[in-house]
């Protein structure tokens, strides 16, 4: 071998030994990171590395270490970084080779979009190109475009750069995904930075972009003839099953975002069918929920736009999938949440082609979709809906009477540029069939508008018949369509028409009172402000899939961000798009599964997320949350208005509850902020109002937060009482940043100091590790001890070394924690004095984790501890 071949070979090898961490490209310079302001979800970063390497991201609020799993992954959550201009640097680091620097890195909101080819649709092609690439001069905004790939098995990366927004990179980039993005920026965002994501590509039909587990969820062939395999469509674009997912979805996931945008519909209409509209709304509901699911940031917003009309051939085709979209809207007692439709059945083009250049208008409405649904903006702050049917109401007389939501100043106009519009048959039609019946004679009516509601006429129908069923707009190009003032029409629909209403009765469960730290879970860790109707009911439903209701898990609580506004008699109101079910049918359903629900306000008139809060309602939410049912009110110290005493109003909803109490026999727990100080005024007024107060500051998933959390909760430990507790906030346990050591270190001493065990996780989709450390009985044995005394540290503070925490039990016996906040192994002793046995006591010692005794001793005992680790164990007295 040549010398110069040789060296060659070296310098290979070389550079290969010296990248063995990588991270994907969506990774890259100029790329925005999902902020957390507004409630946005923690932002990660991760990569591969060999197995078992230490990880460094230099980022801000870092760094953060880590280490690669055994297959060679990593992972960290960075802390939160609120949105602004200012730009960073992100180094990451291995144990060798060089790091990998990213620059000009901003935190801000970030948007995935994909669908077929009216997401492909580009900017140079709408109706104005030319004056929107001109002024496409937004360096605030980020482009990634994620190159057209397939792929039969998942992959872990794509091919894509970020650019920065200018008249020469914007040109060819998605249209309505930009439009959005920059309208929402218009409309509310200002110039905080936006990241876009475009992963679409044209003719594709939905199934090519779900997994094959979302896929399964769904019939192989549906009543209406979707096969999966899609033999014999005519597509433009790859369609074989999960292939787009593998290729163009799979790579991403991880990649923190605000939310998702579809536009997708024409490859899937392909009959006039009642079951196509079930199809595709089974295909599209498991699409979203499963890109949620593996996403890991809770139920990120998700906006789709209703197809626009664009031939005669397809015009009953696209109506039904029109139907499923609308159908995928949350509705009560729905499949699905949190998520929102631009409805533009008013811009399809006069020579039908498929692709409507108005894309200006749709990216309008769907920024007034994304503000909506994503940041929970109401009427009139946001105008962001048309017409939307309540019901449709058959009267004595034969009339139809449709109500609506959302339809101040509603009227009839003409659409597609007709002028001689609206004058005779009006788009209503009526049958006196089922709305599930294929085939359905429809007569046409006569519809007039009486405020918000349409007066509806058949014509033609038979007498004594009585309509059965109702649509709008189900035909080709519909020539009138129903606006409201602000100009956005009400989506075409096909709906049963009602004959009578059930009756409901309100039936509220008898709660005892709190004998010991409560268990369950808490949103706020894991989803932020993802959390909805479906998230929660999932919750409810691991807890007893699971086992951890028979462990003692039973209060499923949701934190900030359910709320949206007052009504004007001033009841408070929950989101419609998360909560389309209502509160109180949300709490029927967690009580149906044995267990309890909870609810977050704020002492202020604003919560910490800017929603309304409790400020001179107090009485008023008290006796709405009797109403509903709810067992559990986390009363937080934010923001705006407050009583001069933060006493004040906890004393207000202790009042109210007490009435609920008298009045239904229902107990309610009251949760509190906060009280860190025994030279404060809580050491006598919070154990009289609360049955917890929070001790400390929000909790992170990193060993630093629970160590800094456990130390100030251990000062208010004198006032710890059963029934009143201190709480030095929710669990981390089982989300990215601590190990699996630090994990069951932070629960053992969360049960040592009896604190509520409220996991703030995905219970839904947590790992086994995860499962078994929270449902340990004999560790969570400790925590629900019934003698009610808060353990405690018996040894002097180490904040580099050695602890001893112990905490009397009511069988005489003694739980303690060997505690080692050191970076290296080390043994640690724990003395009979300290820990309150007799010193010539002997004492059989039993391993909490292991569920064995492991001995005996006498004076004292001693374990080797891991770094960042705990070991418990209990000492029971024998002589």
């Amino acid at each position: 071998m040549s010398r110069s071949l040789f060296l060659l070979l070296f310098v290979l090898l070389l550079d290969d030994a010296w990248s063995a961490v990588s991270l994907p490209k969506i990774f890259g310079d100029h790329m925005v990171l999902q902020t957390n302001s507004e409630y946005g979800a923690r932002a990660f970063i991760y990569g591969s590395a060999n197995p078992g390497e230490a990880v460094t991201v230099d980022a801000p609020r870092g760094p953060y270490y880590t280490t690669a799993n055994e297959h060679g992954r990593w992972n960290v959550m960075l802390d939160p970084v609120g949105a602004s201009s200012k730009s960073y640097n992100i180094t990451v680091s291995g144990e060798e080779g060089n790091p990998i620097v990213f620059t000009d890195v901003m935190y801000g909101n970030v948007i995935l979009c994909s669908g077929q080819s009216n997401m492909v649709f580009a900017v140079n092609g709408m109706f104005n190109a030319t004056a929107e690439i001109a002024a496409a001069n937004h360096p605030n905004i980020r482009l990634f475009k994620v190159a057209l790939n397939t792929s039969s098995t998942p992959l872990w990366d794509v091919n894509g750069t970020w650019e920065l927004c200018s008249p020469t990179t914007i040109p060819s980039f998605s249209a309505v995904c930009y439009l959005t993005g920059r309208f929402s920026m218009d409309m509310h965002w200002g110039d905080e930075p936006l990241g876009l994501i475009q992963s679409a590509w044209g003719g594709t039909p939905i199934q090519a972009w779900m997994s094959p587990e979302a896929l399964a969820k769904c019939p192989s062939t549906s009543p209406g003839g979707q096969s999966q395999s899609l033999e014999g469509l005519d597509v433009g674009g790859p369609g074989d099953p999960s292939v787009l997912y593998n290729a163009m979805i799979n790579p991403l996931v991880g990649f923190s975002v605000r939310a998702a945008l579809w536009y997708q519909g024409e490859a899937n209409a392909r009959e006039s069918s009642i079951n196509s509209t079930n199809a595709y709304r089974c295909y599209l509901t498991n699409m979203i929920t499963s890109w949620r699911d593996v996403w890991g940031i809770g139920d990120f917003a998700f906006l789709f736009v209703q197809l626009a009309p664009y031939g005669s051939s397809t015009a009953d085709a696209v109506s039904y999938v029109r139907q499923a979209m609308l159908e995928t809207l949350p509705s009560p007692g729905g499949d699905i949440d949190t998520t929102g439709m631009a409805v533009i059945i008013d811009l399809g083009e006069a020579d039908h082609r498929v692709h409507p250049q108005n894309k200006t208008e749709v990216g309008r409405r769907m920024a007034l979709q994304l503000l909506h649904v994503a940041l929970g903006l109401q009427q009139p702050e946001v105008n962001f809906s048309g017409p939307s049917l309540v019901r449709a109401s058959a009267m004595s007389n034969g009339m139809v009477v449709i109500e609506f939501e959302y339809a101040s100043g509603m009227f009839w106009n003409g659409s597609h540029g007709c002028v001689q519009c609206c004058k005779g048959a009006s788009p209503v039609q009526v049958t006196s069939e089922e709305r599930t019946v294929d085939n359905a004679t429809w007569f046409n009516t006569t519809a007039t508008v009486q405020g918000t509601k349409l007066i509806v006429k058949p014509m033609g129908m038979a007498q004594n018949s009585v309509p059965k069923a109702i649509r709008l707009n189900f035909n080709d190009f519909p020539e009138c369509v129903l606006f409201n003032e602000y100009l956005l029409p009400a989506s075409p629909f096909l709906a049963a028409v009602e004959t009578a209403k059930d009756n409901v009765f309100d039936v509220f469960p008898v709660v005892n009172e709190l004998k010991t730290p409560p268990m369950g879970f808490n949103s706020w860790n894991y989803y932020h402000c993802n959390i909805d109707e479906q998230a929660v009911k999932s919750t409810a439903d691991a807890f007893v899939a699971t086992g951890m209701a028979k462990v003692g898990y039973e209060f499923v609580n949701i934190d900030d961000c359910w709320m949206v506004e007052r009504a004007p008699d001033g009841t408070i109101q929950a989101d419609p798009v998360r909560f389309p079910s209502g509160m109180k049918a949300v709490t029927d359903y967690v009580h149906s599964k044995g267990l309890k629900f909870g609810l977050y306000t704020a002492q202020g008139s604003l919560t910490c997320q800017k929603r309304p809060a409790a400020y001179g309602h107090e009485l008023q939410d008290a006796a709405t949350y009797c109403e509903w049912g709810i067992d559990y009110l986390k009363i937080d110290g934010c923001g705006g208005m407050k009583h001069p005493n933060r006493s004040t109003s906890w004393q207000l909803f202790k009042q109210g509850f007490d009435k609920c109490q008298e009045t239904t026999g229902h107990f309610t727990v009251m949760s509190v902020e906060s009280c860190g100080s025994l030279a404060d005024v809580c050491h006598w007024y919070a154990p009289s109002y609360a049955n917890l107060w929070r001790t400390c500051g929000d909790i992170q998933a990193t060993w630093s937060s629970v160590m800094s959390n456990l130390d100030h909760n251990n000062v208010m430990a004198p006032i710890a009482l059963m029934g009143h507790y201190n709480d030095p906030d929710m669990l981390q346990v089982g989300n990215v940043g601590l190990s699996v050591t630090e994990s069951k270190a932070h629960f053992s001493l969360w049960c040592i100091i009896m604190a509520p065990l409220l996991a703030g996780t995905d219970i839904v989709h947590m790992s086994n590790e995860t499962l078994a450390i929270m449902t340990a009985p004999e560790v969570v044995a400790v925590n629900q001890d019934p003698l009610a005394k808060q353990g405690v540290r018996v040894s002097p503070a180490n904040a580099t070394g050695p602890e001893v925490w112990a905490r009397q039990l009511h069988d005489g016996s003694v739980a303690v924690a060997l505690l080692n906040r050191g970076e290296k192994a080390m043994m640690i002793t724990a003395t009979w004095d300290e820990i309150g046995l007799h010193p010539d006591s002997k004492a059989t010692i039993r391993d909490l984790w292991e569920r064995k005794d492991v001995g005996t001793a006498t004076g004292k005992y001693s374990s080797n501890v891991e770094s960042h680790g705990v070991f418990l164990f209990k000492a029971m007295p024998t002589s």
